[in-house]
């Protein structure tokens, strides 16, 4: 079974627009994916930062945890897209839990500590 990406969002972008400086900048992006064989969508999520934004953060905190994080050194919306398509699609498992675990890896996947 593969993945297929529906689609990809930058929600904070949505509701303001661009960031001020695209090397000083984390974003939340949202992939909204589901399996290749049938219909259906979950969303997963992670952070995009800049370096020099994790410096910020680290100048106003001890320690920042980065899981479900990507990092860029400027923040272009359709490189991220580009990028996290072409790397979600090539994921490949034996059934949809295995694959969503597999992307989970890289974002943050809403039934990650779903135990229902």
């Amino acid at each position: 079974m593969r993945v297929v990406v529906h689609s990809v969002r930058f929600p904070d972008l949505e509701e303001q627009g661009p960031p001020e400086d695209p090397a000083v900048t984390a974003q939340l992006v949202e992939i909204y994916a589901g399996p290749s064989d049938g219909p259906g969508e979950e969303r997963f999520q992670a952070t995009v930062c800049t370096p020099a934004a994790l410096s910020r953060m680290l100048a106003k905190q001890d320690v920042v945890v980065g899981r479900h994080w990507l990092f860029v050194d400027q923040f272009d919306a359709g490189r991220v897209e580009h990028f996290l398509r072409r790397l979600i699609q090539n994921v490949e498992g034996a059934s949809w839990s295995e694959v969503a675990a597999k992307v989970g890896r890289l974002a943050q996947h809403e039934f990650e500590d779903y135990t229902g």
